[in-house]
């Protein structure tokens, strides 16, 4: 994960996928809104020695499923989190609550916890609107 800054996403199979976060904060909002398909709110603040870590999840997250995947890597990294529902997002975070890249050990933990078989490759999601222009 070089250049712009990095978050992963971990929907409720497991598969694992990096974002690229964007340089703003207007950016950043956007692609973690686009990667859950909901409005972000923060789940957890995961206070590491290598830097925080933010979980964070869709509004409308009661209506999914739960992710034992995610679960377990809140579990792994600190958080106390019981039941993570829909895709989540895990991003490393400033004093100043700007997301950054996810720190290296974390994202080695969320690797070996999802498993790189399930892996999906970076891509930028678009819109129905983009898709049909």
């Amino acid at each position: 994960m070089t250049g712009q800054p990095h978050a992963i996403r971990i929907d409720t199979a497991g598969a694992l996928r990096e974002i690229p976060l964007g340089d703003t904060s207007r950016d950043q909002a956007r692609r973690v809104s686009r990667a859950l398909l909901d409005a972000p709110v923060v789940l957890r603040r995961i206070h590491r020695p290598g830097g925080d870590i933010v979980v964070i999840g869709g509004t409308n997250r009661e209506q999914h499923p739960p992710n034992r995947h995610a679960t377990a890597l809140a579990h792994a990294l600190g958080g106390h989190l019981d039941d993570i529902r829909g895709p989540a997002v895990f991003a490393g975070v400033t004093a100043s609550d700007r997301l950054v890249s996810l720190p290296e050990a974390a994202l080695t933990e969320a690797w070996e916890i999802c498993g790189a078989r399930q892996a999906v490759p970076t891509t930028e999601h678009r819109t129905t609107e983009e898709n049909d222009s």
